[in-house]
């Protein structure tokens, strides 16, 4: 008889586990090693500047209660500094082979916020390591915006130079989708990012005139795959209410050329 035992399954801890958020300042880690819970309350510190409140065990998970409101309102510095941590921590759990499997709603409470699944793989041989990424983050919110938050430095490689014009690019080119299907009406900086804001209310669009939003999200992922980007994960991070639900937080991965270059020479 044949064996189907898997031969990958991880020794003392699961081969999956979750990042959950709730209310509007607690992560909890269910199922991961204690080297992650490590890691990640390192990258908290460093990360998110209004500090930790309390850490300790929910149950049979790790939870860690934060300063501020990162999975609070749209329009605040917190939300967009909780956008931030959030890609940090996609970002240290994928460089520690923690791959992102799905996001998903656990809960139908209206304050309910998703569960992302991961799962761990086998780390990459020394013979070839895995391609290092850059991250952006594509947040819709309200009725009629949409922002772009991303820096320069992160997922810098020693010796590699910034590329500090990427954004401008980026900017660029989605103001030039929009404005092809008549949904630019102006974009500014606010909270260290940058937010369109589209005419209309095609967040609240029915009938034609959602068909007319759809075919913007698909104009949109085109844009970004042109310009080297693609989906990791989209997480519903921050609170609604039964008259108005939010909107998930689009995570984007992309290998410079420059990266690949430095791996390929390593």
């Amino acid at each position: 008889m044949a064996d189907n035992t898997p031969q990958h399954r991880i020794s003392g801890s699961s081969q999956y586990a979750t990042v959950s958020f709730h209310k509007s300042d607690t992560i909890r880690l269910l199922c991961f090693p204690d080297d992650i819970k490590s890691k990640v309350e390192a990258l908290i510190a460093s990360a998110w500047p209004p500090g930790v409140q309390a850490t300790g065990k929910c149950d049979e998970a790790y939870q860690f209660k934060l300063k501020g409101k990162p999975w609070g309102y749209f329009g605040s510095q917190d939300a967009v500094g909780g956008i931030r941590l959030l890609r940090d921590i996609l970002a240290l759990l994928y460089d520690q082979s923690w791959e992102l499997v799905t996001s998903t709603m656990c809960s139908r409470r209206y304050t309910a916020k998703d569960t992302i699944v991961f799962k761990k793989c086998l780390p990459p041989s020394s013979a070839l390591p895995a391609q290092p990424v850059e991250w952006l983050a594509l947040a819709m919110a309200s009725s009629d915006k949409i922002r772009i938050v991303y820096d320069a430095q992160n997922g810098k490689r020693p010796g590699l130079e910034v590329d500090h014009d990427h954004l401008g690019v980026i900017i660029m080119n989605v103001k030039k989708m929009l404005q092809s299907l008549d949904f630019f009406e102006k974009g500014d900086w606010t909270h260290d990012s940058f937010e369109f804001k589209l005419k209309g209310r095609p967040w609240r669009s029915r009938g034609e005139a959602s068909v007319k939003m759809r075919l913007m999200v698909l104009k949109l992922l085109e844009a970004m795959e042109l310009m080297g980007w693609r989906v990791y994960g989209t997480v519903l991070q921050r609170a609604g209410s039964d008259e108005d639900r939010m909107m998930d937080t689009w995570y984007f991965v992309r290998t410079r050329p420059g990266d690949q270059e430095v791996t390929s020479q390593s």
